[in-house]
């Protein structure tokens, strides 16, 4: 068996814990610091696309937000909060998928006894997305030969592609049972996965800087 060192626990262990944190907390200093976290995560790996796309996807929600709350006499700080919170959910998202390979989250997970019908079913569709995107592909070239052109909203593109997925499951259970997949059954892996001492330690130290920001604003305010 071969063990393989991973930082994905931590990873999702913090972005869980600060989540759940500042949904419950009122602080735009934790939600700057998890933002310039992420930004700097991001612009250290010049992951510049996923940076544009935290930059720019929220700042219509973000602003929206903020000045609702403004105009309605919640009060400055309020609208702050949620400005921030917005940003700071934003980049805890964005980070998580810039930092993970979703795949080997889910067999990370199942080896942290998540059901493996659930982990198994996701992974079908995830190697089932390349197929289904030449089937439909397949249909608009179809429906262009015959003078009729397939829109995205198209009732058509949806019909089929349910159907084609209902034929596909069949064979993918077919296939998984072949290969002596049991729901019920004790799995054997190929690959260990071991947690990241070193990613442990810095999930810790953002855990503790972050709530240390909160514990500052507190006594600031």
């Amino acid at each position: 068996m071969e063990e393989k060192i991973t930082a994905i626990p931590a990873i999702v262990f913090a972005v869980f814990f600060f989540t759940i944190e500042i949904s419950f907390t009122y602080s735009v200093y934790l939600n700057l610091y998890l933002l310039i976290v992420v930004l700097g995560y991001l612009a250290f790996n010049k992951k510049f696309g996923f940076l544009g796309v935290l930059i720019l996807f929220p700042l219509v929600p973000a602003l929206t937000t903020f000045w609702s709350v403004l105009i309605q006499g919640n009060g400055l700080s309020d609208a702050w909060v949620l400005l921030t919170r917005t940003y700071a959910f934003a980049a805890l998202g964005i980070g998580f998928v810039a930092s993970v390979d979703f795949e080997e989250c889910l067999l990370i997970l199942e080896q942290y006894h998540v059901p493996q019908t659930f982990v198994y079913g996701v992974l079908v569709v995830i190697h089932a997305a390349p197929q289904i995107r030449r089937e439909v592909i397949d249909m608009r070239d179809a429906s262009l030969l015959r003078g009729k052109r397939l829109y995205p909203w198209s009732a058509y593109y949806y019909v089929k592609t349910i159907f084609l997925a209902m034929n596909w499951r069949d064979r993918y259970t077919e296939a998984m049972y072949s290969r002596g997949f049991m729901e019920t059954g004790t799995r054997s892996h190929f690959q260990k996965w071991k947690p990241s001492l070193s990613a442990n330690g810095w999930c810790i130290v953002a855990i503790l800087i972050g709530n240390g920001f909160l514990i500052l604003e507190r006594m600031i305010g």
